[in-house]
């Protein structure tokens, strides 16, 4: 936490299987879908969503493509390609410059879903989709360097797959090498440079790959129901919905299915599902049901620890990250759409490991389910744990929903603009998830529309008149054709400052390669003693602390926490820790030190038994580097007004970087508290299903820099 027009009874007892008919027979996923296997003309031959290749051809030295939201110009005695956004604002966005010319290019494909060619020398096959999205499988080694034509408002990574933004469109890399070096400088005139191998493939996207249905997002409120104890609300409860809005959304996972993670049957019956349906139905409404491809783990390694009860609740199961469970998945989702007839799916987190699995998804949901199906997801994890994503698969989804547990990014308008709304990025109606604390209120409500973002209603909320006020007056009376001009006429006004702000932020990436320019810690904590601070503790782990020669010692199980909460004031640019691993086993429940604000980002540095460095902003985790769990080791996070880095050190003096941030002003505000010890990713007293065996690790020092 989905019609052909025939009369409305005839089309709900026939349009399952009308969608059935549409499903590309060739595609069998048994294991997770690869960049390669989508280089094949078999595959998602048909256009989808209004996004076809209008024209392709070969001429002479040139070949062009040109799609609903591109055009893609090989000039082949160069070997250079330059990619053009079509869709609101004309312009080259990307040049690619290959290693050598094209020569003896053939046309091999040429239809409104896809163009394909090959070339003799150097052997290389490149498809461009109707979606912008261009693929170039190097079947001999070739280098490609990236030139970038537009200065980013924004970016974003995942290993050496790269999101580069502006206001009204941009690009995007995605590598099928994931562990490729690309020498990426979002700033740089020439942003990466990939030494592709034989067989590795290469994506370049342009977006928005289709315009934005603005008539769609002023009119398809859905409302959003989630319980532990019910998963079907009564008739009464659903015709009381029927005033704020058009779709209905049963996620309620345990509760709506037996075997969520497993299987997907009713778990109170089907006609008990048929009530629902039949209700909604009569009031001419659509629902949606709860499905997860990523927590989906029949047929996986995984499927012994799915969970089927909230009674004695320790926790979701682990999630499958990469695809290899995608036949199952859609076995199972086909048999959800034909026996128990819902208009669309709600996807529970997708494969965030994988651009291509993540893109296979999307295309096959969507042949499944038709053009007119509804399909949204949940998508707070796009790809990794950051804020990458694939515009050309969230461009196939109805809604994308994004921000679950992220409060605190609430207050950075780049995450509201460019994460959650993606207006001229994919196109969808990008959704923020406020299903937690802090409750809507009229700031927020002003935030999402500014950055052209929508919202659900919850189910639960529909009672509360404060809530209920805030949408009324302040988000819906605003859901009308003035929106747009506002949108548009701000989103320019920023794009007109988007050179002063790259040069701001090039200055501030410049200064943090260089050594900090602080004095003195504002605030020092050593272990001569235990330090006075609540103790927050498993009780797992009894009397899990001592102190010993200067350090504190931490002694529990390897997923527990067991951690110091000190309280802190002021502001701080740096924070400094000196830690061992030891023996104990936690990996995101290892040691490490989190710095919480009042406006509640967090910080966290931390180690794992792994052998990996751990470091989670703002709720983005980020794990790397490496390093000897019997050492100890210096981890370093300092930042600006918007970027930060994170620097390991084996000697406490010479530091090297591990990762850029960035934290987008948040971490610019008054400091709330220090957690130290056995901290998890979260900073939260929480426990892994699993606590594993028990260890020690040790924390030497903490320094917090102003």
């Amino acid at each position: 936490m989905v019609h052909f027009r025939f009369t409305e009874d005839t089309l709900r007892s026939v349009l399952p299987w009308l969608m059935l008919m549409v499903i590309p027979a060739s595609i069998g996923w048994s294991a997770a879908p690869t960049f390669q296997q989508l280089m094949d003309p078999a595959l998602f031959p048909k256009p989808q969503r209004g996004m076809v290749v209008e024209s392709a051809r070969i001429t002479g030295n040139r070949m062009e493509v040109t799609t609903t939201g591109a055009t893609f110009r090989m000039e082949m005695n160069r070997g250079e390609l330059t990619c053009t956004q079509r869709l609101g604002h004309r312009r080259s966005v990307v040049r690619l410059h290959l290693s050598r010319p094209l020569q003896k290019g053939h046309l091999t494909h040429h239809g409104p879903g896809f163009a394909r060619a090959t070339f003799e020398a150097p052997k290389v096959t490149c498809r461009v989709n109707g979606d912008s999205l261009f693929m170039l499988h190097a079947h001999e080694p070739i280098t490609v360097t990236v030139e970038r034509l537009l200065l980013p408002a924004w970016e974003s990574s995942f290993h050496n797959n790269h999101l580069i933004v502006d206001e009204w469109g941009g690009f995007g890399l995605y590598c099928s090498e994931e562990a490729l070096a690309d020498q990426y400088d979002p700033y740089a005139d020439t942003v990466a440079r990939y030494d592709l191998p034989a067989d590795s493939v290469l994506w370049v996207t342009v977006f928005p790959p289709k315009p934005y249905d603005w008539k769609k997002s002023f009119k398809d409120n859905v409302i959003w129901h989630w319980s532990n104890q019910l998963g079907y609300p009564t008739d009464d409860d659903l015709r009381s919905w029927k005033d704020h809005g058009k779709t209905v959304l049963l996620q309620s996972e345990v509760m709506l299915w037996k075997d969520w993670n497993l299987d997907f049957v009713p778990r109170l019956g089907a006609d008990e599902f048929a009530r629902v349906r039949t209700t909604l139905h009569d009031l001419g409404m659509r629902f949606i049901v709860y499905t997860s491809p990523y927590y989906f783990l029949k047929g996986t390694a995984l499927e012994g620890q799915a969970m089927n009860s909230f009674e004695n609740f320790k926790g979701w199961p682990p999630g499958n990250a990469t695809g290899e469970n995608m036949e199952h998945f859609m076995e199972a989702i086909t048999r959800v759409l034909k026996q128990y007839q819902p208009d669309g799916l709600y996807f529970d987190g997708q494969y965030i490991d994988s651009p291509a699995a993540l893109y296979a998804l999307a295309r096959q949901t969507r042949a499944l389910l038709g053009e007119n199906g509804i399909l949204e997801w949940h998508s707070t994890a796009a790809l990794g744990y950051g804020l990458c994503y694939l515009p050309q698969a969230d461009a196939y989804v109805d809604f994308v929903l994004r921000g679950e547990g992220q409060q605190s990014q609430y207050g950075n308008f780049d995450y509201m603009r460019f994460f959650v709304s993606g207006y001229n990025l994919h196109n969808s109606i990008g959704v923020l998830c406020n299903n937690g604390p802090p409750e809507l209120s009229s700031e927020l409500a002003a935030s999402v529309l500014r950055a052209n973002a929508r919202l659900h209603t919850l189910a639960s909320a529909i009672p509360n008149e404060k809530i209920m006020e805030v949408l009324r007056e302040d988000y819906r009376a605003r859901l009308n054709p003035q929106l747009r001009a506002v949108v548009d006429r701000e989103a320019n006004q920023r794009q007109a400052l988007v050179t002063a702000q790259a040069q701001r932020r090039k200055a501030e990436l410049a200064a943090l390669k260089a050594d900090p320019a602080w004095g003195k810690p504002t605030r020092q904590i050593g272990f001569d003693a235990l330090p006075e601070g609540k103790q927050v503790v498993s009780p797992q782990n009894p009397s899990p602390f001592r102190v010993l020669d200067g350090e504190l010692l931490v002694r529990g199980h390897a997923h527990t926490y067991a951690f110091l909460s000190l309280p802190v004031s002021g502001k701080a640019h740096g924070l400094v820790l000196r830690l061992r691993q030891g023996t104990d086993g936690g990996m995101s429940w290892g040691p490490g030190v989190l710095l919480r604000f009042t406006n509640g980002a967090a910080l966290r540095l931390g180690t794992r038994s792994d052998g990996k460095l751990q470091a989670d902003v703002m709720g983005s985790q980020l794990y790397g580097g490496s390093y000897e769990p019997v050492d100890w080791v210096w981890l370093r996070a300092r930042w600006l007004e918007r970027w930060g880095v994170i620097e390991r050190s084996s000697d406490g003096t010479h530091f090297e970087k591990v990762w850029t941030f960035e934290h987008g002003g948040t971490f610019s505000g008054e400091m709330k508290e220090l957690l130290l010890g056995k901290v998890p990713y979260n900073g939260e007293a929480q426990d892994f299903t699993e606590i594993g065996g028990e260890g020690e690790c040790e924390i030497g020092q903490v320094l917090i820099y102003e």
